[in-house]
Order: C-alpha cells, then sequence, then structure tokens
C-alpha cells in the first residue's frame, strides 16, 4: 500500500525541482568548503546511480501497457511499432548517457574527498 497520495510522475517532478532549487542555492550561496562540493556530489551520484533502474521499469512498463493492448498512436504519421522503436531507442542512447554522467560524477566524487580546505593566512602586522 502506498502511503501518501502522490501519482508516480510526481516524483520525477519533484527530483527535476530539486535539481533546479540546488543549481539557484549554489548561484545564492556559492561554496564555503570542498566538503559541502563532496556532499553535493554523493547526492548527484546517487541519483545518477537511480537511473538505469528508473529507465528499465519506464520500458517494462510501456511494455506492459503493449501487451495488454493499451496503446495506440495519435496517427501523426508514424506507427505504433515506429514509436515504440523510437522509444527504446530513445531510452537506450540515455542509458549510454548516464553511464557517462555516472563515471564522471564517480571520478569528481572521489576526487574531492581528497581535497581539503585551505585556511587563509592570518593577516601580519
Amino acid at each position: 500500500m502506498i502511503e501518501d497520495d502522490k501519482r508516480v510522475e510526481q516524483y520525477a517532478m519533484d527530483a527535476a525541482q530539486a535539481h533546479t532549487e540546488l543549481a539557484r542555492r549554489l548561484v545564492d550561496v556559492p561554496l564555503e568548503y570542498p566538503l559541502e562540493a563532496y556532499r553535493i556530489l554523493s547526492g548527484l551520484t546517487r541519483s545518477a546511480h537511480e537511473l538505469p533502474q528508473l529507465l528499465e521499469l519506464l520500458e517494462g512498463g510501456i511494455d506492459r501497457l503493449r501487451a495488454g493492448d493499451r496503446l495506440e498512436t495519435d496517427f501523426r504519421g508514424a506507427s505504433l511499432a515506429e514509436k515504440l522503436q523510437d522509444f527504446r531507442a530513445g531510452l537506450a542512447k540515455a542509458s549510454e548517457a548516464v553511464q557517462a554522467v555516472e563515471q564522471g560524477l564517480d571520478k569528481a566524487y572521489r576526487a574531492i574527498g581528497h581535497v581539503s580546505y585551505k585556511e587563509a593566512a592570518e593577516p601580519q602586522p
């Protein structure tokens, strides 16, 4: 049983809004310590690691709708089979991009973990 009353697609909108808010906050309140970057990268890395499973679940959901004969096109020139082929090709391309993002975030995350804050020198009298 689902405890909240959010529709499943609202979680995707919430995630997008969180990324937008993170970007806004980074503009308004610049980093003061590398630990902040480390923690932000931790969250972004975690999000990126979840994306492949989400893409697979989306594809599976569409496959179940197709198997239940619950899909049709809007008849703007392409058949349902063509649209579903494009959908799968798009997901495959997104999956490749996610792998690159994951690798980049992992590398940045590991690297920033070894960077520390350099105290400002005390002013000399």
